[in-house]
């Protein structure tokens, strides 16, 4: 196999990160799954781990390490767990007698809790490893937890360990799918009795040269690491155990893989990239990132809210190097609290341009990234990065303020250097802004030249916001509360018929779905349609006695039901639980069209013919992190959603039966909103649309 880092230390196993149950983030449900959240990581975790510095390590040289980070100041950055990696385990990891796992005697004398202890009372957390495959000797990992989860989870728990990293070699040699393994071992965590930080680390990919299935490959770790762990692998080692000359590619490589699948990540669920190697030094002198390089993987893994865990041996860093790494503007970046991955919104032969949302209006980490080998000059436009007028610039890495600047900026970048800069400017998004605030995506009804937008405002309850002529400067607005505790939640449905009708339905909290109407000039009641909805729902509307509900049942599968029938279920792509949201709609010849989210970030979809019966689900690919929407207009289905990038993505099906392929709306900016689209069909054929901000405002234009 041609890149397997981690057999030289043959002690070396994987550590594990505990954490808590999976909680459901329903009070922000934009089409997503029930993230995993333990309430240890809100924002990247930061600290040391010992793999890349010290190989197999001792308690000695452990202590060292932790009093350094204290009285460096990089505990006081943030840089607080100190993480055992492979190494710490005996040669033969196991008691024999009771099954639990067994410090090494020469390089641990005094046991893991007593090193626990001692990195408690300097204000560090203790990080451990272990393998989810079965030990097997050492051929292919040190130490396995394979068929002792339980056991091994109580046991780091009862040596008050913070964090766990779980490898995954000796599952990897025995062919396992890390998904299952993986999940079995975070619900043992949960059951330990204490939250510990979760970190899974399948680092399996192209670049080892054995064959592996889909379902093993680091990549596709996104599929189920965000609802498994604090944070999951993205690809495979970083580095060799052994400093190497000419791994920048290999930093370029990592940060790549990691960039494909942002939308995997927020709050407490992180892509992890692999960590930190500023400037390890190498056997024949010199080092094997130089500072520049090392600043720049320091600076786009900020970029990109990655945990900032150290892999060099700090006690051997430059204090210019230090410095750097405990530079407060680059690690705000990192801790923003929306937990947005920067993603690239401009690039050529050269390098490129990323964009990272952070808290407060106007507000973008952007970095301007030079892969080339030679000094180059580099521009950020700011429409790009979804701003707008005067947009003041300010040099993070210098710590300095560049001016005000119209249009865009441009800097000298070194090579294999970045320059990152907070812009502050104004959200720059499409269409009118309506009064208020949203918690999340609306809906939008047209009533002639009436347009009517139902909204969840940020007390949880619904709110119908009414302009006339497009003209939402006097637009009125009225509270509908919600049928449960006043609220509602996720993505109201609504849908309006002949005579002023409107029917909205939506996801009561609790988990039930609710029907109102307004007729004759008021609003009646809140009917109770029953089911258990784990998101909002969805109608294929023709009338208001002649539509279908839909939404996600308990079990992840299509759940329907109509005016006069009960719930059933539609089953899910593959079989498969899907995420968020579904949408539907019903289209000028009366076919029913229904799209989902599945857990691997595409849209699927089906219909149902005039006579009734069903087709097969049908893959549309793309890689999304919103719920679909479906508009029907003209004779044609229009399918949108967020991409992976936050930008705003369609496809067309007409009546021929064919989807047309995937393109951009230009009009929408990376950034630009968050979840999903609320559309209704315009009277010139087009589609109107309603979509909140990243601001959180509500605004509504048309295609």
């Amino acid at each position: 196999m041609a890149r397997v880092r981690r057999t030289a230390v043959a002690l070396g196993a994987v550590v594990l990160v505990g954490s808590m149950v999976p909680a459901a983030h329903a009070a922000d449900d934009q089409g997503a799954p029930q993230y995993y959240d333990s309430g240890l990581a809100p924002t990247p975790y930061m600290g040391w781990n010992t793999y890349y510095g010290l190989g197999a390590p001792t308690e000695d040289q452990v202590k060292k390490v932790a009093d350094h980070l204290v009285s460096s100041g990089l505990r006081d950055s943030g840089y607080d767990i100190v993480w055992l990696d492979g190494g710490w385990q005996a040669d033969q990891p196991r008691d024999p007698r009771t099954g639990q796992l067994v410090a090494h005697p020469t390089r641990f004398p005094s046991g893991i809790p007593a090193l626990v202890t001692y990195l408690h009372r300097r204000g560090l957390k203790a990080g451990i490893y272990t393998d989810a495959g079965e030990y097997d000797g050492g051929t292919w990992c040190g130490l396995g937890s394979r068929g002792h989860y339980e056991q091994d989870a109580r046991q780091f728990a009862g040596w008050k360990v913070d964090a766990i990293k779980v490898d995954f070699l000796c599952g990897i040699g025995a062919g396992l799918d890390p998904g299952p393994a993986f999940k079995e071992f975070s619900d043992a965590v949960a059951r330990s009795g204490r939250k510990m930080l979760l970190n899974l680390c399948n680092p399996l990919t192209d670049d080892w040269g054995m064959p592996h299935t889909p379902e093993q490959d680091a990549h596709n770790t996104y599929v189920h690491g965000p609802t498994t762990a604090d944070s999951w692998r993205t690809g495979t080692d970083i580095a060799w155990g052994t400093p190497t000359a000419g791994e920048w590619p290999n930093v370029l490589r990592n940060m790549d893989a990691n960039a494909w699948h942002p939308e995997a990540q927020g709050p407490g669920h992180w892509n992890d990239p692999d960590y930190l190697i500023p400037m390890r030094k190498l056997a024949e002198g010199g080092h094997e990132l130089t500072q520049e390089e090392s600043t720049t993987q320091f600076v786009m893994w900020a970029e990109m809210a990655s945990p900032l865990m150290l892999g060099s041996d700090p006690r051997t860093l430059p204090q210019s190097m230090i410095d750097t790494l405990r530079n407060p503007e680059i690690i705000a970046v990192d801790q923003d609290p929306l937990g947005i991955q920067g993603v690239r919104v401009a690039t050529d032969s050269t390098g490129d341009v990323y964009s990272k949302v952070l808290q407060g209006a106007g507000r973008r980490a952007v970095v301007l990234l030079n892969r080339s080998d030679q000094a180059r000059q580099r521009t950020v436009t700011f429409a790009d990065a979804g701003l707008t007028g005067e947009v003041a610039v300010r040099d993070l890495r210098a710590r300095t303020s560049r001016g005000t600047f119209s249009g865009s900026y441009s800097v000298s970048v070194p090579a294999h250097g970045t320059a990152l800069l907070e812009l502050t400017g104004t959200d720059d998004a499409p269409g009118a802004r309506l009064p208020g605030r949203s918690s999340a995506s609306p809906a939008l009804v047209r009533d002639g030249d009436t347009l009517t937008v139902f909204t969840r405002g940020t007390d949880g309850t619904l709110r119908a916001v009414t302009a006339h002529g497009g003209d939402w400067s006097r637009a009125r607005t009225t509270d509908l509360g919600g049928p449960t505790r006043g609220r509602v939640l996720g993505q109201p449905a609504a849908y309006a018929s002949a005579g002023g009708r409107i029917d909205v339905f939506v996801r009561g909290t609790d988990d039930t779905a609710y029907r109102r109407v307004y007729a004759n000039g008021r609003w009646g009641r809140w009917q109770s349609l029953g089911g258990t909805l784990t998101d909002a729902p969805t109608a294929a509307f023709a009338g208001p006695d002649d539509w279908t509900l839909f939404a996600r049942g308990a079990d992840g599968t299509l759940r329907s039901r109509g005016p006069a029938t009960g719930w059933s279920s539609l089953g899910a792509p593959q079989d498969r639980p899907f995420h968020g949201r579904p949408s539907a709609v019903v289209d000028d010849a009366g076919r029913l069209h229904v799209a989902v989210r599945t857990a691997d970030d595409a849209v699927w979809w089906r219909f149902r013919d005039t006579s009734g019966g069903w087709s097969r689900w049908t893959a549309l690919g793309g890689t999304v992190s919103g719920s679909p929407t479906l508009v029907a207009s003209g004779g044609t289905v229009h399918l949108y959603a967020r991409a992976g990038d936050y930008t705003l993505w369609t496809r067309r099906w007409t009546a021929s039966g064919d989807w047309a392929g995937w393109s951009r709306n230009g009009d929408f900016a990376s950034g630009a909103f968050d979840g999903a689209l609320g559309g209704v069909a315009a009277p010139d054929g087009g589609v109107l649309v309603a979509f909140r901000g990243v601001d959180g405002r509500v605004h509504q234009t048309g295609f």
